[in-house]
């Protein structure tokens, strides 16, 4: 992609994406916004205990889902702006590496916080019939409505905000694959294409805090991995590894191109000065020997990742925190079944 297509180009005057437009209108920080959200689903979700006497396992479904949809929602609601502005800065600082005129790399920045009016409906209406079809597995139907109400409306907002945040997510990805492709890796300034690591990580984030959130479900009795919980588990894992693959794929090809040819250039020059007999090789030959074989071995050493080691610790941590997360959930419910 050595210039913007036409869809970039059209996203980048698109509106921004619904949630962001929203967190936007109500003048709130990301993170009081998500809080919000997050409360008033949580308030939604309880609110059948108002009707009915309350019993042990009654509170502990209703806190287990209420939890895990006012989690979700208000994650994906206060996270989003901060994932979304901070991958169009790491598209600003890849200026200097990719072939793009600094007016592309803007508008392109712009795209990514975008979408048009065709994909936006697009994507409401898949969220809302996988929210139907969602609720059906479920079998929310056979609950009286008091209860089937909440969990219906929250299981729908839910995908909704999952279809409408996802696949830009995704559709960003893939911008990155591809400029990974055209980039102009630098070899001894890795700091310079390192933004494509941080773009695989951010929103590695986001997607990691929304699996570690179904940990909530066993506070109600439910297992994440069985019966039709498990759907949105995958939702939400199987665009995890797109998200943290795409964006390394092609500068991880671009970097181990750079570094072979460099070598091969750096050996071309070695055997060029080595030819002769190196103990009678001059002052000047040994200097120029010297500064080959250092540049070669400061090339050999260069990162075949656009990764730092910070990078690479919150790479495990993204790793071992779901299971760590739903295995102390466990730990949590079974202590509370004991004590009551």
């Amino acid at each position: 992609m050595r210039k913007l297509d036409e869809k970039l180009r059209a996203r980048a005057v698109a509106p921004e994406l619904p949630i962001l437009r929203l967190q936007r209108w109500s003048r709130l920080h990301p993170m009081a916004f998500g809080t919000l959200v997050g409360l008033l689903v949580l308030a939604g979700m309880m609110s059948p205990l108002l009707g009915f006497p309350a019993n042990r396992a009654l509170f502990n479904d209703l806190l287990g889902s209420g939890l895990f949809f006012a989690t979700s929602l208000g994650i994906i609601a206060g996270f989003s702006r901060p994932v979304f502005e901070g991958a169009a800065q790491d598209l600003r600082e890849l200026g200097s590496v990719i072939p793009w005129s600094d007016d592309d790399v803007q508008r392109a920045s712009d795209a990514l916080s975008r979408l048009t009016h065709q994909q936006v409906w697009r994507a409401l209406a898949l969220g809302f019939v996988a929210g139907l079809a969602h609720s059906y597995v479920l079998n929310l139907q056979a609950s009286s409505w008091q209860f089937a109400l909440p969990q219906f409306i929250a299981t729908v907002l839910l995908w909704l905000a999952m279809f409408v945040t996802v696949p830009p997510l995704i559709m960003n990805a893939l911008l990155f694959s591809s400029l990974g492709r055209i980039a102009r890796p630098d070899l001894l300034r890795p700091s310079r294409h390192a933004a494509f690591g941080a773009a695989a990580l951010r929103p590695a984030l986001l997607l990691t805090s929304l699996l570690c959130a179904y940990a909530l479900l066993f506070l109600g009795g439910e297992n994440p991995l069985e019966g039709p919980v498990l759907i949105g588990v995958m939702g939400g894992l199987i665009p995890l590894v797109g998200i943290v693959a795409f964006p390394l794929r092609g500068i991880r090809k671009r970097i181990r191109e750079q570094r072979a040819s460099t070598l091969a250039a750096l050996d071309t020059r070695l055997d060029a000065i080595t030819e002769g007999d190196i103990a009678k090789a001059d002052a000047d030959a040994l200097f120029q020997l010297d500064a080959v074989l250092d540049m070669r071995e400061r090339v050999a050493r260069a990162p075949a990742w656009p990764f730092d080691v910070d990078a690479l610790k919150r790479i495990l941590l993204f790793t071992v925190l779901p299971p760590l997360t739903w295995a102390a959930a466990a730990i949590v419910e079974i202590m509370i079944d004991s004590v009551l």
